[in-house]
């Protein structure tokens, strides 16, 4: 069997900045745009709570790059860099600073290179690449650009990035799962050690 070629990201997609503000992110309900800041994710990274997201207008229009379905952004500031594709949302909608915007050509599917950025291996790769800025480690635009990405036929893509997509819900679940399963254990043993202070108290105060 042949190796898939390996290309350059930079070769596969057009990698710009997230939006940069002069001034602390307001939410100004009048805005024009929404912004896509960390905390609009799910924890599995699959959804956004559009509703809560900022709203606010572009200090200068010309300039911004709005997000667009198929778009995959990537966190590059701090310890836990991630990447997203970016669902259908109500436009327009900018990303923060700390994002870079993918964009991926007609020969990348944007689950797929989401899924390539999220793997350990390349994580791993990322982490060691990370200069220190304002305190926190950051992944350049030309480290991001340089890495190498193997790519596969469109359908193999499609199929790896859906396996990682049901991998991910899964995640959501069994995480959901044992959310639940702590409330319930706590809830039963406080019932189960009040009863039993109850219990206790009645028992000392008969004559």
């Amino acid at each position: 069997m042949m190796a898939n070629p390996i290309h350059r990201l930079g070769d596969l997609a057009d990698v710009r900045a997230g939006y940069l503000t002069r001034e602390a992110v307001r939410n100004d309900p009048k805005g024009t745009h929404r912004l896509l800041q960390i905390r609009d994710f799910s924890r599995d990274r699959t959804t956004v709570n559009v509703p809560d997201m900022v709203r606010l207008t572009p200090e200068s229009r010309s300039s911004v790059c709005t997000l667009q379905p198929g778009d995959v952004v990537f966190l590059a500031k701090g310890a836990n860099n991630f990447a997203a594709a970016v669902p259908d949302l109500p436009s327009p909608i900018l990303a923060a600073s700390y994002f870079f915007i993918l964009r991926p050509s007609p020969a990348i599917l944007s689950g797929y290179l989401a899924w390539f950025l999220n793997h350990e291996s390349t994580r791993a790769l990322l982490s060691r690449l990370a200069t220190t800025g304002a305190h926190m480690p950051i992944i350049r635009r030309d480290v991001l650009e340089a890495l190498e990405i193997p790519l596969p036929p469109l359908t193999t893509q499609k199929a790896i990035a859906a396996l990682d997509s049901l991998r991910l819900q899964e995640q959501a679940l069994l995480t959901d799962l044992a959310r639940k399963q702590h409330e319930l254990i706590s809830s039963v043993c406080m019932t189960t050690a009040r009863r039993t202070i109850e219990t206790t108290i009645l028992e000392g105060a008969r004559p």
